[in-house]
């Protein structure tokens, strides 16, 4: 079982359709989550100042703010403010003076005591006359004569730093803060970064204070009341208040609390089926808010039937989209990167507009134009044109409906592919976006009229798909190198930069094979007229002939259009030598080109524009140098291909052996010269090597006729002008026939 569904996948693997149908399930999907993300089912999408395009009536019984009710709003402000609580802070510098008062103090007793040469009456007088607090002369002389003096500095500390860390207030706030019915205060220690809410009853003033740090020290020493007394006589002066009000972040949080407070509305009521508004009435904002309210409950009521309703839709589209690629595009759905290429413009086009939708601009800016540009430059007409339709009637759909914002969408996209298709410079780009903002203006102007929409209504919705077409042009401008590089793909104006002829390859190939290069330049010549004459790229075609013989700069000398002597570096060599050395300009053109980062439209040149074909000549050599002609191997004698692909590699396939063959005519008439390109494309034709690209008979016929036109005006006959002689040879001349008819 287990092999059998592995078989299974190992074959959707290899289907030509399952990586694209993934693509498109991916997209799919990603479009859904953005809906279901932005959108909600709004009937009634408008804003102020829009005319209604029908009457509405309450689908039910509900109320819909109007007017900012200010006494509820302020009391409940009121409520939120005075939820907050005053912000005290310790101040930790009572703490560091107090500690610092206490280490001078222990150092001086220190000092006295370790003065073995006064007695205890003169320590006690030196003493004095150093501290800088009261303390009675009896625990000041228990100070000097203690041997424990450390430990008493120890406890002295520690009884200090714990008030301290609880906090002690001035009796005179804690009082009012009582009075003023204020539960709990927060108290900040910036020192340790903490953060703490007191009640008030439980808040320490000074007394206070000094009555914990005397049942501290009892507890501490409940047996040594002495040591406990002298203790409380040298920090008693430092309990005081380290606990302040921070006027400033208390204003602060309630102020933050008020702002959290929205405001509050009063309200109307709207029985069912009351009038909202009249078709052909301007909004106002009190209609918006009952609009709105309508909307809101019926994004709650109606929102897994909107969705379902938003995937049919989706999916009808995508498969008709894919329907319509499948039988006229088929050569580009083969690669995936083309569909998801096209899924993420797609995809951007949707997604924008969403964001468009749901703020307060104008639909009309909704750049499909721009995307619809970027597939025509990147595929072609009919892809873009489809994509377009599809893109424009769903953002239609999710904008409510809208079937004159899918119409003006889809005919700006539509002449804006017309314009720029082919485009060759990006000057026409923005030629484009101006056209697209002229047929949008003329759109949206058309709609308002049937609308019955005022003047300055209709200028304002004008002006803004105007501004939809120069917005689309700069898109183009933007994203279009960025999917060339990333996807590897190429356009008409790429394809300009690459004809340059001082491009370093193409400098080259003049230099090191200047024969080749002729010979390249005159097939591009021919190639670009019978692309022109069957409606191919002729652009493409032209350039790829420029590069499709670069493969033979390495070794020029050994192609007969480049030999400059009458013997020939193929007369040392066998037949098969000669043909590998001629098979392989193409793989070394592929490598040369790789080097020099081409596009793999113009690579495809390169290694397909000999396809399979015989290299006859050195093939009849090897036949006549056999033994017997089962010995030979004619795929020695063939190029490695593959075939042509696509219309203009085949073209460039002929023209070039076409434009070779021409040359080895004696006396190029253009009966001879019709002749020759006939029997080049019914050889290629029998030989199979146009076999796997779209032309057809009738495209042959024109090609044919087109390379006739070309190599006959290269070819021309020349009128044969009789001699002219020097002066005194006529006058002889004439002498002598006149002596003669005498």
């Amino acid at each position: 079982m287990q092999e059998q569904k592995n078989n299974l996948l190992k074959r959707m693997h290899k289907s030509t359709y399952f990586y694209p149908l993934v693509i498109v399930l991916g997209f799919c999907l990603a479009v859904l989550v953005a809906l279901y993300i932005l959108s909600a089912p709004s009937l009634y999408q408008m804003k102020e100042g829009d005319i209604s395009l029908r009457t509405i009536y309450a689908p039910y019984d509900f109320a819909y703010p109007t007017t900012i009710d200010e006494e509820k709003t302020e009391k409940v402000r009121k409520d939120f403010e005075d939820k907050v609580l005053p912000v005290y802070n310790i101040d930790s510098s009572v703490e560091e003076k107090a500690f610092a008062r206490l280490d001078r103090f222990f150092e001086n007793i220190k000092e006295v005591q370790n003065n073995t040469s006064l007695n205890n009456k003169e320590k006690l007088e030196i003493l004095k006359t150093k501290i800088d607090f009261t303390i009675s002369d009896k625990n000041l002389a228990r100070l000097v004569e203690s041997k424990d003096l450390e430990a008493i500095e120890k406890v002295s500390k520690d009884a200090l730093e714990n008030i301290f860390l609880v906090g002690i207030i001035d009796s005179g706030e804690k009082a009012n803060l009582i009075s003023s019915n204020a539960e709990s205060i927060l108290i900040r220690n910036d020192q340790f970064k903490m953060e703490r809410e007191i009640k008030t009853k439980e808040l320490v003033d000074q007394k206070e204070a000094q009555k914990i740090v005397q049942d501290t020290l009892a507890r501490l020493m409940p047996k040594d009341g002495f040591t406990r007394s002298t203790i409380y006589d040298v920090i008693k002066d430092d309990i005081t208040r380290n606990v302040s009000f921070d006027e400033k972040e208390t204003l602060a949080g309630k102020a933050k609390a008020r702002d959290k407070v929205p405001p509050i509305y009063k309200k109307e009521t709207v029985k069912k089926n009351e009038l909202i508004i009249e078709k052909g009435a301007r909004l106002t904002k009190y209609d918006i808010a009952k609009l709105n309210q309508v909307t809101r409950v019926q994004a709650v009521v109606n929102r897994t039937a909107y969705m379902c309703g938003l995937i049919i839709l989706l999916l009808g589209l995508v498969l008709i989209s894919s329907i319509y690629l499948t039988m006229f595009e088929k050569r580009l759905i083969r690669l995936p990167k083309h569909i998801f290429l096209i899924g993420i413009n797609a995809f951007l086009a949707i997604l924008v507009s969403l964001f468009i939708i749901q703020s307060q601009v104008s639909t009309y800016l909704i750049p499909l134009a721009g995307i619809a540009m970027i597939l025509v430059l990147l595929f072609n007409v009919s892809t873009a044109f489809v994509v377009s339709l599809a893109v424009s009637l769903y953002i239609g759909i999710i904008a409510g409906g809208r079937l004159d914002l899918s119409f003006v969408l889809f005919v700006g996209s539509a002449l804006g592919i017309w314009v720029v298709r082919g485009a060759r410079r990006r000057s026409q780009i923005f030629f484009a976006g101006f056209a697209v903002s002229l047929i949008n203006f003329f759109s949206i102007v058309g709609i308002g009229l049937l609308n019955n929409l005022g003047k300055e209504d209709m200028v304002r919705e004008g002006l803004y798909g105007i501004a939809n077409g120069i917005i689309a042009s700069f898109i183009v401008i933007g994203l279009l190198p960025l999917f060339e590089y990333v996807f590897n793909l190429i356009t008409n104006i790429t394809l300009l930069e690459l004809s340059d002829l001082s491009n370093p390859i193409l400098k080259e190939l003049t230099i090191k094979a200047p024969g080749t290069y002729h010979h390249s330049i005159l097939v591009g010549n021919l190639a670009e007229e019978a692309c022109d004459g069957i409606g191919a790229n002729s652009l493409l075609a032209r350039v790829g002939a420029y590069y499709h013989d670069i493969g033979k700069i390495g070794k020029a000398e050994y192609f007969v259009e480049n030999e400059m002597s009458t013997s020939s570096k193929h007369d040392k060599l066998t037949p098969s030598m000669s043909a590998l050395i001629i098979t392989n300009h193409t793989k070394d053109g592929m490598e040369l080109a790789k080097k020099h980062k081409l596009n793999n439209a113009i690579v495809n040149f390169i290694s397909q524009h000999h396809g399979t074909s015989l290299i006859y000549y050195f093939y009849q050599r090897a036949i006549e140098k056999a033994k017997s002609e089962t010995e030979l191997k004619e795929e020695e004698f063939r190029y490695p291909g593959p075939r042509p692909q696509t219309k203009e590699v085949a073209i460039v396939l002929l023209a070039d052996s076409v434009e070779a063959s021409s040359r080895m005519l004696g006396d190029p008439t253009p009966a001879r010269i019709r002749g020759l390109v006939q029997k080049i494309i019914n050889n290629k034709f029998i030989d199979g090597q146009l076999d796997e690209c779209d032309l057809t008979l009738k495209d042959l016929h024109k090609i044919a006729e087109s390379f006739v036109r070309v190599l006959t005006g290269i070819f021309h006959t020349r009128l044969e002008y009789p001699e002219v002689k020097p002066k005194k040879e006529r006058q002889n001349a004439s002498k002598n026939k006149s002596k003669q008819s005498k």
